[in-house]
């Protein structure tokens, strides 16, 4: 079979080349998850033939449907990856086919508009976020800044944190992230104009005493609360990885959950897309008020449609009456997604900050 798709590369018009490109792409991806791995070697290997011959367009088609399939072989990634920006795009922002190295590589040597597309995958190591901040212009740095996946090393923290005494753009990002120190985050505050230095401080303020509730409290609430995982039509770690790769939402999951009174997995989610320990995520889930759960469900953009239902799941669990559950839709509606992505971070670094401070 393989001599056989060969030969048809090789000896076909460029139309039927065209079209023999389709046909295995269509192939590979209709079956990327069933295949074996003889069958999966067959598919690559025409498209690493084929490839030289591809126009830019179909190259282009094929990037964007290979770049979510995780058995595309390296060989194909790569210079797809190296082509120019509208081909490679897809494969530098998604593509797990490409290796680290690859990536640091790929940093290292292209333009800013691929440098503009690596700053936006999921994970960055340290060392190629210095490659991007070094050689990459206003664009890249403002990505880098925004994208929560991207590991920072000390010295690029710095820089980034300079960088928004003049940028914008940086600073909201900078002060959204978890991964800055205190120290730096007061910084990053005091560079905003003086009515949001007002605002985000009594936004601190307000949540510190949250914060430290949810430190000294969280296992002795975990240890006398017991949450029950309870039938559902939806499997948790199914739906994160659903979420994840964007084949469903947070919100969609959130209110199947509630409906069958499902607050333990409603936790391990909000926990996994947070970046928290589970024991905060139940200490929050089980208090009276609705403060914490409003904030991360805000950040993490759960439309109100979920956070409804998670609300009456809530009140149900915890037996408070229809009266609450409207007052905390109303505080939610009145939230705002900035404000609440800047509670979750300073939540992340006041709690890392007392977990340091406790070991």
């Amino acid at each position: 079979m393989l001599n056989d798709l060969l030969n048809q590369a090789q000896d076909s018009s460029p139309e039927k080349r065209h079209k023999l490109v389709e046909h295995v792409t269509d192939l590979f991806v209709t079956g990327a998850n069933s295949y074996q791995t003889e069958e999966i070697s067959l598919f690559n290997a025409v498209l690493e033939r084929m490839l030289p011959s591809m126009e830019a367009e179909q190259k282009q088609t094929v990037s964007e449907r290979l770049a979510p399939i995780d058995t595309t072989s390296h060989a194909v990634a790569y210079e797809l990856a190296s082509d120019e920006i509208e081909i490679a795009r897809p494969m530098l922002t998604t593509s797990k086919a490409l290796k680290s190295d690859d990536i640091l590589r790929l940093a290292k040597t292209m333009g800013q508009g691929h440098l503009l597309a690596i700053s936006k995958r999921d994970h960055l190591e340290a060392k190629v976020t210095d490659v991007l901040l070094e050689r990459g212009e206003s664009p890249v740095k403002q990505s880098v800044a925004a994208n929560s996946g991207a590991e920072l090393s000390d010295w690029g923290g710095r820089l980034l944190v300079k960088l928004a005494e003049r940028d914008d753009k940086i600073r909201d990002a900078m002060i959204e992230r978890a991964d800055v120190s205190e120290d730096d985050y007061e910084k990053l505050i005091s560079q905003m104009p003086a009515q949001q230095q007002t605002k985000i401080r009594k936004m601190r303020e307000d949540n510190e005493e949250l914060v430290r509730t949810l430190f000294h409290e969280a296992s002795k609430v975990v240890a006398s609360t017991k949450l029950e995982r309870k039938k559902t039509r939806i499997d948790a770690k199914v739906a994160l990885k659903d979420i994840r790769e964007g084949r469903g939402t947070l919100g969609q999951a959130l209110t199947q959950m509630a409906l069958s009174n499902n607050l333990f997995d409603i936790c391990f989610l909000l926990a996994e897309l947070a970046g928290l320990d589970q024991k905060y995520i139940t200490n929050v889930m089980v208090r009276y008020d609705a403060t914490g759960v409003a904030v991360l469900c805000k950040a993490l953009g759960v439309d109100k449609n979920g956070y409804v239902a998670l609300c009456r799941a809530r009140a149900a669990n915890n037996k408070q009456p229809a009266t609450t559950v409207q007052n905390w839709i109303n505080d939610y509606q009145e939230l705002t997604d900035k404000d609440a992505r800047r509670l979750l971070s300073f939540m992340k670094v006041r709690l890392s900050t007392l977990e340091e401070q406790a070991a």
